[in-house]
């Protein structure tokens, strides 16, 4: 009789065994950081990218977000991530202290359309960069659209590229866009972002270019008068993860990570395409006025010769396949 009890209590503890052993089952878990606050591209994606890798695995990968600079900054988070310190980062003009290939993405007028820069990340023009950043210590997981710069100034309204003569653009502490700006014919102000406000109230500058989303977000359109779309630079951001980390996952849990990476992606750009619509409206109610109808084709025409002739910047057979792309 005490052996057929001991059998029976047995077998009526197996189903709590197995939940058990089932419970036991270690969760992956990923750091994620970044500079940007809760409404920038940068933690948008992120969001997205952690609501979906949850949902795919079934909560056994687990995302925790450090927004806002937790980690420090583009420099740190990136040297954390190739260290193998941090998980995944998402970061922007700081990769190319390690891959500066990557800055290839801020040639003016590399892209004539959105859908022909999405082609080639997905393409050979993506596939070149993401084997120049393996082979400096990042996987390069997904793009992320920040939204295509616009022209703003308290001087005049720009048509063409002529209205830019005379100008005083402050622009980022980069080659390529203080070129850009002066090819463009304008003078250059170097100004840190965080002082672009005080800058352009006080005169330091006349204007700006940034996607309208900032301009609306760091209220430009207090201090700045005229903003016209000119679409010369589409911003681009990069998610990186670690190598060794990368390697280390499951093959079900690659294409789990690089579906949600693609799945952030996706997301982040239909929602700057609707901020980008919706900034220029509310620009426009805030007393800015508007051009949508820039003659493109004129800054087109003095930017090219810069892209071909800033080789260290603007790698040639980068350029080339990106400009090969299918518009």
């Amino acid at each position: 009789m005490r052996a057929a009890a001991g059998s029976a209590l047995a077998a009526s503890l197996l189903p709590f065994a197995g939940t058990r052993v089932l419970a036991q089952t270690p969760v992956r878990r990923i750091r994620l950081a970044h500079t940007a606050p809760a409404a920038h591209g940068w933690n948008v994606w992120s969001e997205s990218f952690k609501k979906s890798i949850e949902a795919k695995s079934n909560g056994a990968i687990q995302v925790q977000i450090y927004p806002n600079a937790q980690m420090g900054n583009e420099r740190d988070i990136g040297q954390a991530v190739r260290s193998g310190a941090l998980e995944v980062g998402v970061i922007g003009v700081g990769l190319t202290n390690w891959v500066p290939e990557v800055s290839i993405t801020d040639a003016p007028y590399l892209w004539k359309t959105r859908a022909q820069a999405y082609r080639a990340f997905a393409g050979t023009f993506g596939d070149e960069l993401r084997a120049r950043a393996r082979d400096k210590g990042f996987v390069l997981i997904g793009w992320t659209d920040l939204g295509f710069r616009c022209i703003t100034n308290s001087k005049r309204q720009i048509s063409s590229v002529k209205d830019m003569q005379g100008l005083k653009m402050r622009v980022p502490i980069s080659k390529a866009y203080i070129a850009m700006v002066q090819a463009m014919g304008a003078t250059t102000a170097a100004v840190d972002l965080s002082e672009l406000y005080l800058a352009l109230r006080q005169g330091v500058a006349d204007g700006q270019e940034t996607p309208p989303t900032v301009v609306k977000s760091n209220k430009y359109y207090e201090v700045q008068k005229y903003i016209a779309r000119t679409d010369h630079v589409l911003t681009t951001g990069y998610s990186v993860t670690n190598p060794k980390f990368f390697d280390g996952l499951s093959p079900a849990e690659k294409t789990t990570f690089m579906a949600a990476a693609s799945d952030a992606d996706n997301f982040l750009r239909a929602h700057t395409q609707k901020e980008e619509v919706d900034a220029y409206e509310f620009l426009r109610k805030q007393g800015m006025q508007v051009n949508l109808n820039v003659d493109i084709e004129t800054f087109r025409q003095v930017c090219t010769p810069l892209v071909d002739k800033l080789t260290d910047q603007f790698p040639p057979k980068l350029v080339q396949i990106a400009r090969a792309t299918p518009v």
